[in-house]
């Protein structure tokens, strides 16, 4: 190998190796469930409500004080969107409907007549109950996960957990206070 090729060599070495490090602050994963501060799920839901039953696949983003839920129906049918920006403005948007309020769960029962306590479930989704109201948690005895949150009428149910960044995180779970009830099967997690 002649000089010219390893001093070419060496240099796109060099040149890969500075253009994969990263640019701004490390982030360190979080240390528990609890210390998650931000975080983005996607999987499948089903929604059943007294007059209708929903499934699709769902987006979920969530930061301290912003969230986007975005539900889709089969083959795109059937968008509905929700956010919540960092003013605290909920909008609900679908079909060629655009409302907005201040409770997202408030918006969902009135204009769909879906009951979904979203706040509440930003906690439950993580396998947590929600602090600001009393719980009833079952835990699994061999995992000491819970299976189990009784909270304010409704009824989690976890049937299984996945590992992310050393953190157990509900994989499949369901949500209900009949005559409502709404299955998520989580197929990513994204935390910080």
């Amino acid at each position: 190998m002649n000089y010219r090729t390893l001093c070419l060599l060496t240099l796109t070495a060099l040149i890969s190796a500075c253009s994969t490090q990263p640019t701004g602050p490390i982030t360190p994963p979080p240390t528990s469930v609890g210390a998650i501060s931000k975080w983005e799920t996607s999987g499948r839901v089903g929604i059943r409500t007294p007059k209708d039953a929903v499934s699709g696949n769902f987006n979920w983003q969530k930061d301290p004080t912003t969230f986007a839920l975005n539900i889709v129906g089969p083959f795109g049918q059937g968008a509905t969107k929700l956010d919540k920006s960092q003013d605290g403005v909920v909008t609900l948007a679908y079909d060629d409907t655009v409302i907005t309020g201040n409770d997202p769960a408030i918006l969902l029962q009135q204009e769909l007549g879906w009951e979904f306590p979203v706040e509440q479930v930003s906690y439950w989704i993580r396998g947590l109950a929600d602090p600001h109201s009393a719980a009833r948690i079952t835990k699994d005895t061999d995992s000491k996960l819970p299976s189990k949150i009784e909270q304010d009428g409704w009824l989690v149910t976890y049937n299984s957990f996945t590992t992310i960044d050393g953190l157990s995180l509900p994989q499949k779970m369901q949500v209900s206070n009949p005559p409502f009830r709404v299955n998520l099967i989580i197929n990513q997690w994204t935390i910080q």
